[in-house]
């Protein structure tokens, strides 16, 4: 079988991770007992998990021509990750401040994102063929860029896949946020997203059909310590949380998305791919404090050894009745 290739694009930031024993209140001063840079951003973390799993991945998009810049380059191609980046002259590499507290909860600084007109001046970086990838996984950055690429690698027969957050959805407003969809196989979203997108009273379980009908042929909503639903062709999904203790969630979304997706370009059915994007989530929240943890196959292997996920699966016929299995 032909090893997957996953493309990533999106906003390039450099996360400075500081943890403390309480996120601080207001005017208050604390001492972070560690602290530490690297890459960040969701196209980054889902790169990183991809190659960690073994596949070819690769970054598109924008950075600086700082320090910073330099220093994601170069720990992308140390972790076997291509970065198919323009430098921005003159721009700095935007960065966030990511502060975890004794529970792992955490709060975000984001610094300003480099500007709208410097990034149309540079284009996308040249070389890069989309059409070489298997996949493409983007998020609701730059609506008028994120367009153009899903769009381009639909037309090329790359299947798709985008995360929607919350904020994103404020910002695009919902009928931009469809748009976007529409070219989209593959949706991951949270339950804040998912009653913005349908409206109502109802669970994720009856609004994720309303999304899907924007264009994914799947939509994986995530619900923290009570795990996920999955909305798939013919079947509704529902996979239990595995419970740990969190020392950190910076970047976990990511990684489970990226596992997820890995999971589904290898063969495995949803059910499956949902299993053991729950695995590698538990594996990243619970292993490091300091760092972003990126799992292998083993340490996925490992923590489903001890620690079994039996997903309910609903399937759903063609009159709309609905059987267990």
């Amino acid at each position: 079988m032909k090893r997957p290739t996953i493309l990533t694009f999106g906003n390039i930031v450099m996360d400075g991770l500081y943890r403390v024993e309480s996120l601080p209140g207001h005017d208050e001063k604390v001492f972070a007992s560690s602290a530490a840079w690297s890459p960040g951003g969701p196209a980054v973390h889902f790169a990183l998990e991809a190659a960690s799993l073994g596949l070819s991945s690769g970054v598109l998009g924008w950075i600086g021509t700082d320090a910073f810049g330099r220093q994601i380059e170069e720990t992308l191609r140390r972790r076997g990750v291509s970065p198919l980046l323009q430098r921005v002259p003159e721009a700095p590499t935007p960065t966030a401040v990511v502060i975890v507290d004794r529970t792992g909860e955490k709060a975000v600084l984001l610094s300003p994102p480099i500007d709208r007109e410097r990034l149309a001046e540079a284009g996308l970086p040249p070389g890069v063929d989309i059409s070489a990838a298997d996949h493409l996984h983007t998020h609701l950055f730059r609506e008028e860029l994120v367009l153009r690429v899903l769009d381009l690698a639909k037309r090329q027969g790359v299947t798709t896949s985008l995360d929607v957050e919350p904020s994103s959805v404020e910002r695009w407003g919902t009928e931009a946020v469809r748009r976007a969809l529409a070219l989209t196989d593959i949706a991951f979203v949270n339950e804040r997203a998912v009653n913005m997108l349908v409206p109502g009273g109802a669970g994720p379980e009856t609004k994720l059909p309303g999304i899907t009908a924007s264009g994914p042929s799947i939509v994986v909503c995530t619900r923290a310590s009570r795990g996920s639903v999955v909305c798939a062709p013919g079947r509704l999904i529902t996979c239990p949380a595995i419970p740990v203790e969190t020392v950190s969630s910076l970047g976990a979304g990511d990684i489970f998305s990226s596992v997820f997706v890995c999971a589904l370009l290898s063969g495995k059915p949803p059910e499956e791919a949902a299993v053991t994007a729950t695995a590698a989530s538990a594996v990243s929240v619970s292993r490091s404090p300091d760092a972003v943890c990126y799992p292998t196959k083993d340490d996925i292997a490992d923590m489903l050894e001890k620690s079994p996920v039996v997903p309910s699966v609903i399937e759903v016929g063609s009159n709309g009745n609905l059987h267990q299995r």
